[in-house]
């Protein structure tokens, strides 16, 4: 693929200032189109060092309104950044809905320089394979959600490469520039080629394309750049004027024929007397206190989602699983609806910003299911959007697993009967009053409606990694000590299975 390039194609310099300015004035254009139309872009900026891309990039805003658009610089991830999955940093850095956030490297410099300095290897977790699909997904992801991507590889010979090189190091003013990682990728021109050559291949898709640069020639690179640049965004802003119909679906009012009924099953008449309660509450109170200490020692991540019935006591189990643990070392996240600012970002976004690091309990009242249950059922999420959530949730969590991650997933059931008993009794009570609302009972009133989605969004992410557990809820006693061993249980087996692999 690089092989075939004519790396030895040049730009009259008279030929190159009239398209530069042209190019320009009609980047700043497309620029308001997208801010005004909410529309948000990704531009990736990958190559050799001294291929131009800093250059590039100052030439591509140059015209712009900085209030617009922002330019991440990306160097090797920090200590801290690395006890998170690799992808969290860029997550953070994605554009809200009609701005353009420039990467000056991106999430390819994990399978290209951290592999070819072997920080990445082939038999390492996760594997180049795994990394490259993560990074499919997520380009998906972006895209899906209304995000334009251009995604640039600049390519030098290898001759061009060592000259610049040379060049930088001996300017005071740019020999700062020139890394020691740059010479490596001198020195190892064809293992760096079939590394860039394989990324290039697994990542180039329909929804997110590479462009080839022939960068020994600058003003030819710049040119090809912004004539692309310009070419996405208004191939994405001429899609946003064209009103496809919205596909009618039968809706999800039942069950499908192949899904069991998984509330159904649960044995909601399971309780625990206070005296049995009270012991085996403490017996595991104490295993995860003990616990806690090992996934601090061994830097575990642990994430606990909550999800369940208004009323199914959610706060109560949160309580009493925090009741014992060293409060440095975990902490509770409770997500109710989006905020402005988290609405013009994909669903996913306010999540991956809330993970936990590693040694820490992370414990979420609510989490990402709620695009597959409340979104879904109110009409907040398009039937598009919620379908392909159950994908991009499974995307996500395996991401989280894949990356050593403990995650315990709880639904708290209770029967219709029990949920009115406490709204009443809620409501008779002037000390837990300020615990129902009238959005509790309009959710009641759609019961029918959470009951098949809940049972779908189970069935579709319950997966070997990260399946869900049904807490039967009418008692609940019995439900916060089910709560604490499901969680006593997964960290146990994850500190078990860490273990074989050692030895």
């Amino acid at each position: 693929m690089l092989d075939t390039l004519d790396l030895t194609v040049s730009l009259d310099k008279t030929i190159y200032k009239s398209e530069i300015d042209r190019l320009m004035y009609q980047l700043r254009e497309l620029q308001n189109a997208c801010w005004n139309k909410k529309l948000p872009v990704i531009v990736v900026l990958e190559g050799w060092a001294a291929s131009g891309k800093g250059r590039l990039v100052k030439q591509m805003v140059s015209y712009m309104d900085p209030r617009g658009f922002q330019v991440h610089p990306i160097w090797p991830p920090t200590p801290e950044e690395r006890k998170y999955p690799f992808l969290w940093r860029f997550w953070e850095k994605i554009p809200a809905q009609g701005k353009i956030s420039f990467f000056y490297h991106s999430w390819y410099t994990h399978v290209l320089e951290e592999r070819l300095l072997e920080r990445v290897g082939i038999n390492q977790v996760p594997t180049v394979p795994t990394l490259m699909a993560q990074i499919n997904a997520f380009e998906r992801q972006m895209v899906d959600d209304g995000t334009a991507i251009a995604k640039f590889w600049l390519h030098l010979s290898r001759k061009e490469l060592k000259s610049r090189l040379k060049e930088y190091a001996k300017d005071q003013l740019t020999a700062w520039r020139v890394r020691k990682e740059d010479w490596k990728q001198e020195k190892h021109y064809d293992r760096y080629t079939s590394y860039a050559e394989e990324m290039l291949v697994q990542t180039s898709t329909g929804f997110a394309p590479w462009t080839l640069v022939e960068a020994d020639s600058e003003r030819w690179a710049q040119v090809k750049v912004l004539t692309q640049l310009a070419a996405t965004l208004t191939s994405a802003l001429d899609r946003l004027k064209i009103q496809l119909p919205t596909p009618t679906l039968p809706p999800q009012t039942q069950l499908e024929p192949t899904e069991l009924d998984l509330l159904a099953q649960v044995d909601l008449s399971l309780s625990l007397p206070e005296p049995e309660y009270q012991e085996k509450l403490l017996q595991e109170q104490v295993k995860l206190r003990k616990l806690q200490l090992s996934i601090y020692k061994h830097q575990i991540p642990v994430l606990v989602i909550f999800e369940g019935w208004d009323a199914a006591g959610k706060g109560g189990a949160i309580k009493r699983l925090t009741d014992i643990l060293d409060p440095r070392s975990y902490f509770v996240h409770p997500f109710p609806s989006p905020t402005d600012d988290e609405k013009v970002h994909h669903y996913l976004w306010r999540f991956w910003q809330r993970l936990p690091t590693s040694g820490i309990i992370g414990i979420f009242d609510r989490s990402w299911y709620g695009r597959v249950l409340v979104e879904r059922v109110e009409g907040f999420a398009s039937e598009i959007e919620w379908r392909r959530a159950y994908r991009e949730i499974n995307e996500f969590e395996a991401q989280l697993t894949t990356a050593g991650y403990v995650l315990v997933k709880l639904w708290l059931h209770i029967s219709p009967e029990e949920q009115l008993e406490r709204f009443t009794s809620r409501k008779n009570d002037p000390f837990k009053q300020y615990k129902l609302t009238d959005e509790d009972w309009r959710n009641r009133e759609k019961w029918n409606d959470y009951y098949v989605a809940v049972n779908q969004a189970i069935h579709r992410t319950s997966t070997p990694n990260a399946p869900w557990t049904i807490v039967a809820a009418n008692d609940k006693y019995y439900a916060r000590v089910k709560v604490i061993e499901t969680v006593v249980q997964a960290i146990e087996t994850e500190l078990k299975r860490r273990h074989h692999s050692k030895s």
